[in-house]
């Protein structure tokens, strides 16, 4: 892949989005959006009693609880239904008061629930196979459960600041909302996936994310205010389908983000042409164990953001190549993220490679197939070494070439 496109804008920026279209898809978070509709409205009613119970702990957050309410139903919950959920929240932190400890430990692992799922669903749109260990899990959640009530706290008590001291608390409030949701799906989509995500792809993809969140909001309230045939087929229950309609759409939204986090990465060097069949997965393969000879030779380790840039590919994809070949040993990394070869190059061959990635080049049952299986796998009996060997000799034709001709020599 070169690293400059010859493609114009346009037609990159509309193939890339198709690309993002099918790993949307592909990644099936349309379905993922329904199962995590249906565990938020069973987590709920536990998030918001431990985000009041960590409120309430810290004097200086006294007398907002009501601001929190309002601030959760004003951004996270739509005008129609906004009524009804929060006359349930104000019951909610009546009785968060009266919980015992075994009810307390029901409603954390009903939010701890919603959080395994959605980091499941995040480390599958990155093609993380890799779970995180428990304790490492275990200090994400606390954070999360704990960090989130407070940041929330913290921005009410800087906009009643702002209000009493500057006059400009009006103007705070309007943005901080914004600010919010984009420091929120930013940490999501940075500390969640169990691999390395560029700070910039998980900045980028959380601001388009809040836009879209903000746009989607706007135009649901525009559809609930010119169709209101809801409140005839629903009645009193109307409050009801339309909260599950919008938390539907806000985690669509939101799984599209991580999936443009994920994807951000494809943009450079037009990695999003690569095709996904077996057989271009093997070159991908071929090519980053080259790239990691080469940085061998020369007594460097990679970055796996700088390895995927030289073969142009995506970080999802270098990612499960490496760890699919540090199965066998032939790779390994750093706790910085860095790779480097486990193994002389003369010890991979490239039929074990093609065998690893694509499929075995041997039977044992005897078919028309043993012959053409033997010839395929005696022609990729080379070595790693050796076939850096050749593609060197290949190419060095080409630039001594290029050095005669910006000389003005000639080759005799």
């Amino acid at each position: 892949m070169s690293e400059t496109s010859n493609l114009p804008l346009w037609r990159r920026i509309i193939g890339f989005a198709r690309f993002v279209g099918r790993r949307l898809y592909a990644d099936r978070c349309l379905e993922t959006a329904g199962s995590l509709t249906y565990t938020t409205l069973l987590a709920v009613v536990p998030l918001f009693t431990i985000a009041l119970t960590v409120i309430s702990a810290f004097p200086m957050f006294s007398g907002i609880s009501s601001k929190f309410r309002s601030f959760i139903i004003t951004n996270l919950v739509p005008d129609a239904a906004g009524r009804v959920v929060g006359v349930y929240m104000r019951q909610f932190a009546d009785n968060a008061d009266r919980l015992t400890a075994f009810g307390m430990i029901g409603l954390l692992a009903t939010a701890i629930l919603l959080m395994v799922t959605i980091e499941k669903s995040v480390n599958n749109i990155w093609r993380v196979r890799r779970q995180r260990k428990l304790l490492s899990r275990t200090l994400t959640y606390w954070a999360t459960l704990t960090l989130a009530p407070l940041l929330i706290g913290l921005s009410l008590s800087l906009t009643n600041w702002l209000s009493g001291v500057t006059g400009f608390g009006v103007d705070f409030i309007k943005i901080g909302p914004l600010i919010l949701v984009v420091s929120t799906l930013s940490l999501l989509y940075l500390a969640l996936p169990n691999c390395f995500v560029p700070r910039h792809h998980a900045l980028t993809a959380a601001a388009i994310t809040a836009v879209l969140l903000e746009l989607m909001k706007w135009l649901f309230a525009l559809y609930l205010k010119q169709f209101g045939t809801y409140k005839l087929v629903y009645g009193a229950f109307a409050s009801f389908p339309i909260f599950l309609l919008w938390l539907y759409v806000c985690w669509v939204i939101v799984l599209a983000g991580a999936v443009l986090s994920a994807t951000l990465s494809y943009w450079h060097n037009d990695g999003w042409q690569w095709d996904e069949h077996h057989g271009t997965r093997f070159e991908q393969a071929i090519r980053i164990l080259v790239e990691l000879a080469r940085a061998h030779q020369n007594a460097q380790i990679l970055h796996i953001d700088e390895l995927r840039k030289r073969v142009g590919l995506g970080v999802d994809a270098t990612q499960l190549l490496l760890e699919q070949m540090a199965e066998r040993d032939w790779v390994e990394s750093n706790r910085d993220g860095q790779w480097f070869l486990a193994i002389s190059a003369e010890n991979i061959r490239l039929d074990q490679v093609f065998e690893l990635i694509v499929c075995p080049l041997s039977t044992e049952e005897k078919s028309g197939l043993t012959l053409p299986l033997d010839k395929a796998k005696t022609a990729l009996t080379i070595s790693l070494q050796d076939y850096l060997a050749t593609t060197s000799a290949l190419s060095q034709p080409a630039s001594n070439a290029a050095s005669i001709a910006d000389s003005g020599s000639s080759p005799i």
